[in-house]
């Protein structure tokens, strides 16, 4: 008899810039483990001046996802902490578009990327030093 498995439908990996926390997500933002740990992982955090979530390697977010970024986003404002979004993939910003929440989330600009790879690269700097 042969017992499956499950496998998280998310995993998080948490990146410390500075006064930034980069959290990479890597599976499906779906009800269940995937809301539940992404909310564990934000709120997880130490106070910190902006939480940007990588949403590059998401292949797939419900309304429960939506839901939990949203509280999370409310979580980070009630706090005085930027909370931003990077990196959507065209199925996430498809879905975004069709809530016609597109606009209720601030995502990274060019710029502001360019900022968090300066931060990593002095990181990666002092930490060989």
């Amino acid at each position: 008899m042969l017992h499956a498995t499950l496998q998280p439908t998310l995993h998080t990996t948490v990146q410390r810039l500075g006064d930034a926390t980069v959290i990479h997500l890597k599976g499906r933002l779906v009800r269940g483990e995937g809301c539940s740990h992404l909310r564990d992982a934000v709120l997880g955090q130490p106070d910190h001046g902006t939480i940007v979530l990588n949403l590059a390697e998401v292949n797939g977010i419900d309304a429960c996802g939506i839901g939990t970024l949203l509280r999370l986003q409310e979580w980070a404002r009630s706090r005085g902490t930027v909370f931003k979004l990077m990196n959507a993939v065209d199925q996430v910003h498809r879905v975004l578009l069709l809530t016609r929440l597109d606009h209720a989330f601030e995502f990274c600009s060019v710029r502001d990327q360019f900022c968090l790879m300066h931060r990593a690269g002095q990181s990666a700097e002092v930490a060989v030093a």
